[in-house]
C-alpha cells in the first residue's frame, strides 16, 4: 500500500522530487518505491522525459484503480480506528440505596447511550457492603454515602443530600426525639451512621435510642412510619413526594448535608471505563 501511495503522489505532483518533499522522504527513496511497485506488478508504470514524467498505458490503469483502492483503504482504516477507540467491556457498579434509586438511573442511561458496547452490572446494598465489595474487587466503582477509609481508594464528591426525621404525627418536634421509638437502617448504612452522629451531637448516645425495628429497605421503613410504628431518618429525596402529599411530616432536619461519593481503586484494571463513567456522572444535569 505504501508503494501505491507513493506512485499516486508522484503522478499527482508530476515529479519524483515534489513527491519526495511532500512525503518527507528522499528522492532516491521515492525512486526505489516506484521500482518495487513496477517489479511487483511486472509492468512499467511511467517514464521519465525531458519535460517531466509520462504514464504508460499500464500506469494509467494503475493510477485510476489505485485511487479507488486508496479511498477504500482509508474508509476501512477509519472504521477500524473508530471501533478500536470505542470503549467496551464490563463495568461493575455498586451503589447504596439512595444513589441507586435517585441518582444512578440518569448516569446509567447516559453511559448506555454514549458507550453502547459497555456492559453495565449494578448491585445495590448499604454503603459499607458496597465499599467492602470494591476493596475485594467484586465491583469496579462504588456510589455511596460514606467516605472511604482504604488507603488505595480514590473518591470524588458528588451530589449532596439532606437527612430528615419523619413521622406520621405533625405534633411531634425535635424535642421528642430522645423518647421516640425509631425504625433504624441496618448497621453499615450511611444513613444509620449519619443519624447516630447527629444524635450524639444532641447529647443522646446512639445505643440509648429506642429501636422499634431495624430495616434495610427504605420503602418499607417509610411504610412503617406511615403506619405509626415510629420515627425514621430518611433521605429528603425519598420523602419529598410523601411530605408534599401530607402522608408524613418532618420532625427534624439533620444539621449537615450527607455527601455521596464515587469511589474506585487506584490500580483498577478497567481505568478507562471508570474515567468515562465518572465524567458522565459529574456532567451537569
Amino acid at each position: 500500500m505504501k508503494y501505491l501511495e507513493t506512485f499516486i503522489k508522484v503522478c499527482d505532483l508530476g515529479s519524483f522530487t515534489a513527491a519526495a518533499d511532500a512525503m518527507n522522504i528522499s528522492q532516491p527513496g521515492v525512486s526505489k518505491q516506484i521500482a518495487r511497485l513496477q517489479a511487483g506488478l511486472g509492468v512499467t508504470l511511467l517514464r521519465r522525459e525531458d519535460n517531466g514524467i509520462k504514464l504508460t498505458e499500464a500506469g494509467r490503469e494503475v493510477y485510476a484503480g489505485g485511487k479507488n483502492i486508496l479511498a477504500i483503504w482509508k474508509k476501512l482504516s477509519d472504521a477500524c480506528h473508530s471501533v478500536s477507540n470505542q470503549l467496551s467491556g464490563l463495568l461493575r457498579i455498586g451503589a447504596s440505596t439512595i444513589p441507586a434509586k435517585h441518582l444512578l438511573p440518569r448516569i446509567l442511561m447516559n453511559a448506555h447511550s454514549t458507550y453502547p458496547h459497555v456492559e453495565l452490572s449494578v448491585s445495590v446494598e448499604d454503603s459499607q457492603q458496597i465499599l467492602d465489595s470494591l476493596y475485594r474487587g467484586s465491583v469496579d466503582i462504588a456510589y455511596v454515602g460514606t467516605k472511604p477509609e482504604h488507603p488505595e481508594a480514590h473518591y470524588i464528591p458528588m451530589t449532596a443530600d439532606r437527612l430528615i426525621v419523619i413521622s406520621n404525627r405533625p405534633e411531634w418536634s425535635d424535642r421528642d426525639l430522645p423518647e421516640c421509638p425509631f425504625i433504624l437502617r441496618e448497621t453499615g448504612s450511611g444513613t444509620r451512621a449519619a443519624f447516630e452522629q447527629a444524635m450524639s451531637s444532641m447529647g443522646v448516645m446512639p445505643d440509648k435510642v429506642k429501636c422499634a425495628a431495624e430495616v434495610s429497605d427504605t420503602g418499607l421503613i417509610i411504610q412503617l412510619v406511615e403506619a405509626g410504628m415510629g420515627l425514621a431518618v430518611v433521605s429528603s429525596l425519598d420523602a419529598e413526594s410523601l411530605i408534599q402529599h401530607g402522608r408524613v411530616h418532618v420532625v427534624h432536619e439533620l444539621p449537615a448535608e450527607r455527601q455521596f461519593y464515587l469511589v474506585f481503586m487506584r490500580d483498577a484494571s478497567c481505568q478507562a471505563l471508570i474515567e468515562a463513567f465518572v465524567q458522565l456522572a459529574a456532567a451537569p444535569v
